[in-house]
């Protein structure tokens, strides 16, 4: 059988274990370890996670032993230092008052990393908030009289401005009409809602500095590597669908 065979189980994103699904991974721990003991022949297990603040009691859970088998990296080997700033929107009781503010924080952030030569994503908490935060970044630079020369790259000489020539026809030719409006802004968006080749065609652009801003939800974050100086993750309300929620 395969558990006869196995020598070695490997659990990548093992901070799985506080979701829903932990139970999973729970029950092939607990049947590896049995098995060790019932055959006496030694499995090998890997547990892998970047976002996981209680390594030890994982490692404890896992049968580690801590001082030749546990691994932490900290942001001392990061090649690129890594700066963590929270901004509170608080005392707006009214949703509509209160998401105008954190729009006029987000567009403070993303114009102020545009300035500096720097590409910026967006992540928000649904399908319908990438387009909506996309339109509010151009409407406020609309305003602001800097939407052409901050945000935009088209008709802009060096990298940015080839890479608009280069992605120019494409967008038009998607049959999203939200793509090709934001790719005119130098935005895009990105959810799990769009058309694959719609999605692969955003991912692209933005990697190739043809869109600047890139306002998307945690679909991207999900085995998507696409490298921005600056990060914003806006709101901290998820809305949880068997609860009927945040």
């Amino acid at each position: 059988s395969l558990s006869q065979t196995c020598g070695l189980l490997i659990i990548d994103e093992v901070h799985l274990l506080a979701d829903e699904r932990g139970a999973v991974i729970e029950s092939l721990v607990a049947r590896v370890h049995r098995l060790v003991e019932s055959s006496q022949r030694q499995v090998r297990i890997l547990g892998l996670s970047a976002t996981l603040p209680n390594y030890k009691d994982v490692a404890r859970f896992l049968h580690v032993d801590e001082s030749r088998g546990l691994f932490y990296f900290g942001p001392e080997y990061r090649p690129v230092p890594l700066q963590q700033q929270y901004v509170g929107v608080t005392e707006i009781k009214d949703r509509f008052r209160r998401e105008k503010k954190m729009n006029d924080v987000c567009y403070d952030i993303v114009t102020d990393a545009l300035q500096r030569g720097h590409q910026v994503m967006v992540f928000v908490h649904s399908r319908r908030g990438t387009g909506e935060t996309a339109r509010a970044l151009a409407d406020i630079a609309t305003k602001e009289g800097v939407l052409d020369s901050v945000f935009r790259t088209q008709g802009k000489e060096g990298p940015a401005g080839d890479a608009y020539t280069k992605y120019v026809d494409r967008a038009n030719k998607s049959r999203s009409k939200e793509l090709q409006e934001h790719f005119g802004n130098g935005m895009g968006i990105h959810h799990a809602g769009m058309l694959r080749n719609d999605r692969k065609l955003t991912e692209q652009m933005f990697s190739d500095g043809a869109i600047k801003v890139l306002c998307c939800t945690a679909t991207l974050a999900w085995g998507v590597n696409l490298p921005a100086h600056t990060v914003v993750v806006k709101g901290t309300e998820v809305y949880n669908p068997e609860k009927g929620g945040n």
